[in-house]
């Protein structure tokens, strides 16, 4: 009797997949959107479309994201390409990532991995490093000529540094800016001091790839070797691209083995060399909509400084000039003041080992995609950089850092 009981209850388990033989199985595919290392991603945006196309029916599927990373979806049995495009805005910046997977066979519920691979990100040139600080001599004596400024092409596209321009703001970082609205808030104008530079070029002379910077130094030498220099200097700057040479005070030195930057306007012509602040600068890159020269003769473009008797002329940038901007501050809290308005910088930086330290600042390392570093810039330099590290012009970190 229980082997006669036994073959109804077979028949019953079999028949049902007997009778749907022309039925195409399904199952559960869990997708992992994977991000290169180091881009520190909460979430994808709502809506974002992940494309499954079944490469035997050639019929596709589209699957809208949540806000998640992960994708879940049941799909009938065959072979897939799966793609997806992501654009991603974190702070100044907009990264563009594609993942695509060919002949995926689904014969079962799986979990399977995207690797999206950056294609395009839109930042453009950033200040990487800045070193402002200074050295001392062998004599304890302060040396500011191996400053510098290095700035470097964040994005994915060649650039051109033709008509860059760069400036430091007025005033010192431990006094309140005056440059400021009837309620209190900064002007939308930037102030300029001391000198004005620009890179000379019809446009195109001076490209930049994507992962590759140039250096601005004050003065183009080995600090370390040159007699001029100072032996306990951490630069070498003789490959700098650009030096500021003041050449009207007749007192600057002129090194013959790198390229002299355009000196467009000075708020003081008796300043024998351009020099950042070593206690904190407030600097800009920017561009000029107009050539220099007819910008620095329209009278409207300049300002006398607000409560001061002076009859000194500063020059004014519009903020919507500004590319980069870069707040830093006096080291001691109780004397650390804004210059910069905080669509151009929310926040600021400074280096705690203080002046004539041989320290410097650079932004961190976000992401590093086929070798090529991309850093943090969301307009805020309290997140976005590092600080008192020694000088690493034209050295890039090999690891990504928080």
């Amino acid at each position: 009797m229980k082997k006669l009981l036994a073959l109804p209850l077979l028949m019953l388990l079999i028949l049902p997949v007997s009778c749907r033989k022309d039925v195409t199985p399904t199952h559960y595919l869990t997708l992992s959107l994977n991000f290169p290392t180091g881009f520190d991603l909460g979430s994808v945006p709502a809506g974002t479309e992940v494309k499954f196309t079944n490469n035997g029916t050639g019929r596709e599927r589209i699957i809208t994201t949540n806000g998640s990373s992960v994708v879940f979806s049941i799909l009938a049995e065959g072979s897939y390409d799966v793609s997806c495009s992501i654009t991603l805005k974190d702070g100044g910046q907009e990264y563009i990532f594609n993942g695509v997977i060919s002949h995926f066979w689904l014969n079962q519920a799986t979990i399977v991995p995207m690797q999206m691979v950056l294609v395009k990100n839109t930042g453009g040139f950033i200040f990487k490093e800045i070193y402002y600080s200074g050295s001392k001599t062998q004599d304890n004596k302060p040396y500011t000529s191996d400053q510098f400024l290095e700035i470097y092409n964040n994005s994915s596209e060649t650039l051109y540094s033709d008509g860059l321009c760069i400036s430091v703001l007025e005033p010192a970082p431990n006094k309140p800016s005056v440059w400021v609205n009837a309620n209190g808030t900064l002007l939308d104008r930037i102030p300029c001091t001391y000198h004005q530079w620009i890179i000379p070029g019809s446009g195109k002379e001076h490209p930049v790839l994507p992962g590759k910077s140039f250096l601005f130094a004050v003065d183009g030498i080995d600090h370390k070797t040159d007699p001029n220099g100072n032996p306990l200097s951490p630069v070498n700057l003789s490959n700098a691209d650009w030096e500021t040479y003041v050449a009207s005070a007749g007192r600057d030195t002129d090194s013959p083995g790198v390229s002299n930057l355009t000196l467009m306007y000075a708020t003081l012509s008796s300043m024998a060399d351009w020099v950042m602040s070593n206690q904190g600068p407030a600097v800009i890159l920017f561009r000029l909509p107009v050539p220099w020269d007819q910008f620095v003769a329209n009278a409207t473009n300049f300002m006398t400084k607000p409560t001061s008797t002076q009859t000194v002329q500063y020059m004014m940038i519009p903020k919507s000039y500004v590319i980069d901007a870069v707040e830093v501050v006096y080291a001691d809290e109780a004397s650390r003041y804004k210059r910069l308005p905080t669509e151009l910088d929310a926040g600021y930086t400074y280096i705690e080992a203080g002046t004539l330290s041989s320290k410097s600042i650079r932004r961190k390392a976000k992401l590093i995609v086929d070798g090529r570093v991309i850093y943090k810039d969301t307009n805020n330099s309290t997140v976005d950089f590092l600080h008192d590290l020694v000088p690493t012009p034209r050295i890039n970190p090999t690891a990504v850092e928080y």
